[in-house]
């Protein structure tokens, strides 16, 4: 299977600038297929070794770095996904394997043997890697996210506000996690990703953007809110 790294450049704006480029964004490119009512939640359960190894070299700004979560889009849903996601720089790539929603509550549970009964390189690959560093929840982060689709380079343009934590990090699935806040409540997570290039029509639409990229972990960030 091919492997593609893309870029991430992500930036810290307000609502205000956002809903500015929002305009220009709306004209332009097509929101995701998630965008019922213009957002929808994102909810991440993070792992991490025993000697929280992923967020230490996310805190020490290394180079090469990865992170392991479980993610779910509504606490009705009845899949998840086990993600892998791993970086050099602002090149990313992402692995993920389909789970049911019985398979997460026993990721939750630190009993990752039904890796071993699935078929995928990566499940085994996984399996090695939690159990061998030994791998647990530590976190969930949850956020709303409003996104964009442009074809050429498969650009994929996302706004994620209301970013919000738990010191709690069991209970994925849970109506109601007792949270705090991530960021001000005026500020967001604006990030860019792309495969080879970046279109020359969306960085003229972009010009406007008055902002500097940020290194910004939302994982790190709710993991040292308890810290």
């Amino acid at each position: 299977m091919k492997q593609i790294y893309r870029k991430e450049l992500k930036y810290l704006i307000t609502e205000e600038t956002f809903l500015r480029l929002k305009h220009m964004l709306d004209a332009v490119l097509e929101q995701d297929s998630y965008c019922k009512n213009g957002s929808y939640m994102v909810r991440s359960q993070y792992y991490d070794s025993i000697g929280d190894n992923d967020l230490c070299d996310n805190l020490a700004g290394v180079m090469e770095k990865s992170k392991l979560r479980v993610r779910i889009y509504s606490t009705e849903d009845q899949t998840a996904r086990l993600e892998h996601k791993c970086k050099n720089g602002s090149d990313g790539i992402k692995y993920a394997l389909s789970l049911t929603k019985e398979e997460a509550l026993l990721m939750e549970q630190r009993r990752y043997e039904f890796l071993l009964g699935r078929e995928e390189a990566l499940a085994m690959r996984l399996y090695t890697k939690l159990t061998g560093q030994v791998y647990a929840p530590k976190t969930i982060v949850e956020y709303e996210r409003t996104a964009y689709r442009y074809p050429a380079s498969d650009v994929r343009i996302t706004f994620d506000r209301n970013l919000r934590g738990s010191v709690n990090p069991y209970g994925i699935f849970e109506k109601e996690p007792s949270y705090v806040p991530l960021l001000d409540g005026e500020t967001g997570v604006f990030e860019i990703k792309y495969n080879d290039f970046f279109p020359s029509a969306l960085n003229l639409l972009l010009g406007t953007l008055n902002a500097s990229r940020e290194a910004y972990s939302k994982y790190s960030v709710s993991r040292f809110m308890y810290l």
